[in-house]
């Protein structure tokens, strides 16, 4: 599994994720949002099990990060899945397959380092059309 995050100012690096979600969003999330926005930011995840969990929001709340509430079923309202699909068309293009977690890794790595801050932005500033719709 991956993670990764975004915003107009820019995106994290992408996390392969081995360990707990706190481990990720400490050495992910909470960098990134101290670089590009100190403390004005407010955090989208989906509604996965363990985006949820007691241990990830106490950890989220001991670290004073704001949390988007979310609406169940509204892959909409989260950019990030839009980018999970750009994503996927690339890694897959023509029919590409891989033949070890470390080559589908790799791939994965530089197609994320190469998505362009215009699509970044355009992403983030889609956010208040789709929020109207809810």
């Amino acid at each position: 599994m991956v993670w990764a995050g975004f915003s107009a100012a820019g995106k994290t690096k992408l996390a392969v994720l081995y360990g707990k979600t706190r481990t990720t969003l400490s050495e992910y999330l909470l960098p990134f949002a101290q670089l590009h926005h100190d403390t004005d930011f407010v955090f989208s995840h989906d509604g996965a099990s363990i985006h949820r969990s007691k241990r990830t929001e106490e950890f989220l709340e001991e670290q004073d990060v704001r949390v988007l509430p979310w609406v169940a079923r509204s892959p909409d309202l989260n950019p990030i899945e839009n980018l999970w699909s750009i994503m996927s068309h690339r890694v897959y293009a023509n029919g590409r397959q891989y033949s070890s977690v470390a080559e589908l890794t790799t791939a994965l790595v530089s197609i994320w380092e190469a998505i362009e801050h215009s699509t970044l932005l355009s992403l983030t500033e889609s956010m208040p059309r789709r929020a109207k719709r809810h």
